[in-house]
Protein backbone atom coordinates (compact mmCIF):
# COMPACT_ATOMS: atom_id res chain seq x y z
CA UNK A 1 0.00 0.00 0.00
CA UNK A 2 1.47 3.29 -0.84
CA UNK A 3 1.75 6.15 2.01
CA UNK A 4 -1.13 8.36 0.51
CA UNK A 5 -3.63 5.46 0.60
CA UNK A 6 -2.44 4.73 4.71
CA UNK A 7 -2.67 8.12 5.12
CA UNK A 8 -5.86 8.38 3.65
CA UNK A 9 -7.11 5.28 5.69
CA UNK A 10 -5.78 6.68 9.21
CA UNK A 11 -7.71 9.96 8.50
CA UNK A 12 -10.72 8.30 8.00
CA UNK A 13 -10.07 6.15 11.24
CA UNK A 14 -9.04 9.19 13.26
CA UNK A 15 -12.70 10.76 12.67
CA UNK A 16 -14.75 7.98 12.93
CA UNK A 17 -12.73 6.44 16.31
CA UNK A 18 -14.62 2.98 15.44
CA UNK A 19 -14.85 0.84 18.24
CA UNK A 20 -12.57 -1.87 15.48
CA UNK A 21 -9.18 -1.76 15.78
CA UNK A 22 -6.72 -0.73 12.49
CA UNK A 23 -4.33 -3.16 11.89
CA UNK A 24 -1.65 -2.44 9.35
CA UNK A 25 1.70 -3.61 8.50
CA UNK A 26 4.60 -1.38 9.11
CA UNK A 27 8.39 -3.04 8.39
CA UNK A 28 7.28 -6.69 7.76
CA UNK A 29 5.34 -6.31 11.46
CA UNK A 30 1.92 -6.00 12.64
CA UNK A 31 0.31 -3.01 13.93
CA UNK A 32 -2.80 -2.41 15.45
CA UNK A 33 -4.29 1.04 17.15
CA UNK A 34 -7.45 1.17 19.22
CA UNK A 35 -9.51 3.50 20.74
CA UNK A 36 -9.06 2.84 24.51
CA UNK A 37 -9.74 4.32 27.62
CA UNK A 38 -10.18 8.17 26.16
CA UNK A 39 -6.89 7.93 24.14
CA UNK A 40 -5.54 5.01 21.43
CA UNK A 41 -3.53 2.30 21.99
CA UNK A 42 -0.77 1.27 19.50
CA UNK A 43 1.27 -1.73 19.03
CA UNK A 44 3.82 -3.37 16.82
CA UNK A 45 4.64 -6.95 16.99
CA UNK A 46 8.56 -7.61 17.53
CA UNK A 47 8.11 -11.32 18.47
CA UNK A 48 5.82 -13.37 16.73
CA UNK A 49 4.46 -16.04 19.28
CA UNK A 50 7.09 -19.01 17.84
CA UNK A 51 10.24 -16.64 18.16
CA UNK A 52 8.57 -15.12 21.49
CA UNK A 53 8.51 -19.14 23.13
CA UNK A 54 11.78 -18.86 22.25
CA UNK A 55 14.22 -18.55 25.74
CA UNK A 56 17.47 -17.39 23.90
CA UNK A 57 15.13 -14.72 21.86
CA UNK A 58 13.37 -13.92 24.86
CA UNK A 59 16.28 -13.22 27.05
CA UNK A 60 18.02 -11.34 24.09
CA UNK A 61 15.10 -8.92 23.62
CA UNK A 62 14.54 -8.12 26.66
CA UNK A 63 18.40 -7.66 26.98
CA UNK A 64 18.08 -4.74 24.90
CA UNK A 65 15.58 -2.90 27.16
CA UNK A 66 17.65 -0.46 28.84
CA UNK A 67 18.70 0.71 25.56
CA UNK A 68 15.12 2.17 24.93
CA UNK A 69 15.11 3.64 28.21
CA UNK A 70 18.36 5.06 27.27
CA UNK A 71 17.03 6.76 23.89
CA UNK A 72 13.75 7.94 25.34
CA UNK A 73 11.82 5.46 23.40
CA UNK A 74 8.01 5.80 24.31
CA UNK A 75 7.02 1.90 23.90
CA UNK A 76 7.08 -0.54 26.65
CA UNK A 77 7.20 -4.69 25.88
CA UNK A 78 4.44 -6.49 26.56
CA UNK A 79 2.42 -9.92 25.49
CA UNK A 80 -0.48 -9.19 22.71
CA UNK A 81 -3.18 -11.44 25.17
CA UNK A 82 -4.89 -12.16 21.44
CA UNK A 83 -2.13 -12.93 19.22
CA UNK A 84 0.35 -14.19 21.91
CA UNK A 85 3.23 -12.15 20.43
CA UNK A 86 5.57 -9.50 21.83
CA UNK A 87 4.52 -6.41 21.24
CA UNK A 88 6.02 -3.12 21.98
CA UNK A 89 2.84 -0.57 23.12
CA UNK A 90 1.83 2.94 23.60
CA UNK A 91 -0.81 4.99 24.35
CA UNK A 92 -2.01 8.53 23.41
CA UNK A 93 -4.15 10.28 25.05
CA UNK A 94 -7.41 11.88 23.14
CA UNK A 95 -7.11 14.99 21.77
CA UNK A 96 -4.16 13.00 19.49
CA UNK A 97 -4.42 13.95 15.80
CA UNK A 98 -3.30 11.53 12.67
CA UNK A 99 0.30 13.36 12.53
CA UNK A 100 0.43 12.72 16.36
CA UNK A 101 -0.38 8.47 15.33
CA UNK A 102 1.69 8.89 12.16
CA UNK A 103 4.55 10.32 14.51
CA UNK A 104 4.28 7.52 17.44
CA UNK A 105 4.08 4.95 14.65
CA UNK A 106 7.14 5.85 13.30
CA UNK A 107 9.13 5.98 16.68
CA UNK A 108 7.86 2.53 17.89
CA UNK A 109 9.09 1.17 13.95
CA UNK A 110 12.64 2.75 15.07
CA UNK A 111 12.45 1.40 18.12
CA UNK A 112 11.75 -1.88 17.32
CA UNK A 113 14.23 -1.70 14.65
CA UNK A 114 17.09 -0.98 16.79
CA UNK A 115 15.67 -3.65 19.28
CA UNK A 116 15.95 -6.60 17.08
CA UNK A 117 18.94 -5.14 15.44
CA UNK A 118 20.46 -5.28 18.82
CA UNK A 119 18.89 -8.91 19.86
CA UNK A 120 20.60 -9.97 16.87
CA UNK A 121 23.85 -9.07 17.39
CA UNK A 122 23.56 -10.19 21.15
CA UNK A 123 22.72 -13.40 20.25
CA UNK A 124 25.99 -14.19 17.91
CA UNK A 125 28.00 -12.88 20.75
CA UNK A 126 26.42 -15.38 23.03
CA UNK A 127 26.91 -18.17 20.79
CA UNK A 128 30.43 -17.30 19.38
CA UNK A 129 31.34 -17.32 23.61
CA UNK A 130 29.61 -20.15 24.37
CA UNK A 131 31.38 -22.41 21.51
CA UNK A 132 35.16 -21.27 21.57
CA UNK A 133 37.20 -23.35 19.22
CA UNK A 134 39.45 -25.42 20.42
CA UNK A 135 43.49 -24.87 20.72
CA UNK A 136 45.30 -27.99 19.97
CA UNK A 137 48.92 -27.96 20.23
CA UNK A 138 50.00 -30.39 17.56
CA UNK A 139 48.74 -30.96 13.67
CA UNK A 140 45.34 -32.97 13.46
CA UNK A 141 44.46 -34.81 10.36
CA UNK A 142 42.22 -33.34 7.75
CA UNK A 143 38.84 -34.65 7.01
Amino acid sequence: MEFSEFNAILAQWCEQRPLTPLDCWIDDANAQLTVLANGVRISLDVLDPYDGSDPQRLEALLGQGGASVACACSGALAIDPGSRCVVLISWLANPCSQLDLLDRLEQLANQRAAMLSLMQTSMRHAAASSSPRATLKTWQPGV
